[in-house]
């Protein structure tokens, strides 16, 4: 299949993201228009393949195999193993292994022979750029360069809205029970699958955290609203002569970020939906001038790390981590462990978290995390069997794959109880419990969890493992979702909605006004920030922006989602 590769290929370079995941990255939505994003339906059909694997070997096989509990093995899928490719970004805390107690199963539970290729998170662009000029794309892999709309101009992605109809039961309810998934359609067609989170959503989104011993010590009340924020951060750094708000990279601040403290201060960098519906661009407004001000202001003052810029996660996190700092708003996935480590500095020291703060009108207001992750899986169209590929996709988003993914292989790594649920085994938790990094090394001895391969997705499993669970004071999942329970249940912490699907037109001018914007936002937001530009230039580099095409993005999105609701009330 030949691909248009070519000649984006230096126009893509440019446009290179990052990996986002949850443990793995903030995410498996992606930040990219047209990740969520409709476009053209590809041209192929979803007839079932000729050759040895096809979808009959299902029923020649059922009774003739025995899974691992004793029972028939209806999972099994085809008699010999067949191969199935999939590529991923590396977390460089959780080095990807082969042979693990994850693919074991599924190869026992389905023939299938998982075959994963990891490239360092870093890297993973450029590589599968490389593979998508080459035609030598994995079976499976996840989103890289291209984005959706020109992989499925190129014939690069398998149609499955029909394979998912007619071979898929498990994917099919799972997009019935939660419609908005197919807001990633791309003109009426599913080229992408989500990860489904199987527990519960303890995530909180990014949220506030203070080193509550100093404000303690200082005699200072909590503060309730970011202007009384502002004005602590100021005390305590003077006082203490320390840094005031930690921050990694200008995502976390300037707000490019899916999440931010931009969500409770009431402003956004990038697109959002107000309580009509309706769609903005966030940058161009007065809300994300006050946010603007509010962090010149903490500059300023000192109150503000100057490095922010510049600082990645794992400088983030070292420098929380030496007792140097007061401050930081994030997603506290990515602080585990931060209080173990502050109490080898300093015993009584802590972060907390905060209520969340009243933004200038006196809302209170957040994004949490997706309880599932859109456009995480991508498919190749030269899959060999593409109704085996599709039966084994729909095996892992059941019961039993999730079980799978969340704890490894049944009798090695876990056991069903007598009322027919997962179990670690003594001997695991007596492993990793109490080991360094046990959270990391677990997921990647066994296989398990976000940075494996896990479209069903238990969350939860693995955070016994956390070598700082036992520290009452540590940022567990739990306890984040514990201070945040309500506000997480009585709609004061939502979930972002995803954009509607494109046209082609649409898609194509989206993207034509994001590489004009962007880049030149992030910069120059940076600089007001800074005062390294004059605020007093602040208005006409926002009409600058509405020239390239800010206010029409906007419009653009609107147009869009009148259409796609227009679609989903004919269904």
């Amino acid at each position: 299949m030949k691909r248009k590769i070519v000649a984006l290929f230096m126009t893509m370079a440019l446009m290179a993201g990052t990996l986002a995941g949850c443990g793995n990255s903030d995410a498996g939505g992606s930040s990219d228009v047209s990740s969520d994003a409709g476009s053209t339906a590809q041209e192929s059909s979803a007839e079932e393949p000729e050759g040895e694997n096809s979808g009959e070997s299902e029923a020649e096989s059922e009774e003739e195999n025995q899974g691992a509990s004793g029972e028939t093995a209806s999972s099994l899928l085809t008699k010999e193993p067949v191969t199935i490719t999939f590529m991923r970004g590396e977390n460089s805390a959780i080095p990807v292994q082969d042979n693990v107690a994850s693919t074991r199963q599924i190869l026992e539970r389905t023939g299938i022979d998982l075959d994963i290729t990891a490239v360092p998170g870093s890297d993973y662009n450029t590589k599968m750029t490389a593979l998508y000029a080459a035609n030598d794309m994995p079976d499976i892999f996840f989103a890289f360069n291209m984005t959706k709309r020109e992989m499925v101009e190129d014939g690069a992605l398998l149609a499955l809205s029909d394979l998912i109809d007619e071979y898929a039961p498990n994917i099919k309810a799972y997009y019935d029970e939660n419609p908005y998934l197919y807001r990633t359609m791309v003109d009426g067609e599913i080229y992408s699958l989500p990860q489904k989170r199987v527990d519960q959503n303890l995530e909180a989104g990014c949220v506030p955290f203070i080193r509550m011993d100093l404000l303690e010590d200082a005699g200072l009340p909590v503060p309730t609203t970011w202007k009384e924020l502002a004005e602590t951060l100021v005390t305590l750094t003077e006082k203490y002569n320390m840094e005031g708000w930690a921050a990694r990279g200008s995502g976390r601040i300037i707000g490019e970020s899916d999440y931010s403290w931009l969500d409770s201060f009431g402003a956004s960098f990038s697109y959002y939906t107000d309580k009509e519906g309706t769609w903005h661009l966030g940058m161009i407004e007065d809300k994300y001038k006050d946010a603007v001000l509010f962090l010149k202001d903490l500059v300023e003052r000192g109150a503000l790390d100057e490095e922010w810029l510049t600082t990645d996660t794992a400088g983030w996190q070292e420098k929380l981590g030496s007792g140097n700092y007061l401050f930081w708003y994030d997603n506290p996935t990515f602080a585990s462990g931060i209080n173990t480590a502050l109490s080898a500095v300093n015993p009584d020291a802590r972060f907390a978290p905060l209520e969340l703060l009243e933004d200038y009108d006196g809302n209170v207001f957040n994004y949490k995390q997706p309880t599932h992750y859109t456009d995480t899986f991508y498919i190749s169209a030269d899959v060999e069997d593409p109704v085996l590929l599709i039966k084994f996709l729909d095996w892992c988003y059941s019961d039993e794959g999730a079980v799978t993914f969340g704890y490894g292989r049944e009798g090695e790594t876990y056991y069903m109880d007598d009322d027919g649920n997962p179990q670690w085994l003594p001997e695991i938790l007596e492993k990793y419990a109490n080991a360094e990094d046990g959270y990391y090394q677990a997921s990647s001895d066994m296989g398990v969890n976000n940075g494996y391969f896990c479209p069903a997705w238990m969350n939860l499993t693995i955070e016994v493992f956390r070598a700082s669970s036992n520290n009452p004071d540590e940022l567990t999942a739990q306890y984040i979702y514990d201070f945040y329970e309500e506000q997480l249940n009585d709609g004061t912490i939502v979930e972002k909605t995803l954009l509607p699907p494109m046209t082609v037109e649409q898609d194509a001018r989206i993207q034509e006004i994001k590489q004009a914007v962007q880049d030149t936002a992030i910069t120059e937001f940076s600089k007001f920030v800074m005062g390294q530009r004059p605020i007093e230039e602040y208005d006409a580099f926002i009409e600058e922006l509405k020239g390239l095409g800010a206010q029409e993005w906007a419009d653009i999105l609107n147009e869009a989602e009148t259409a796609f609701q227009e679609t989903m009330e004919g269904l």
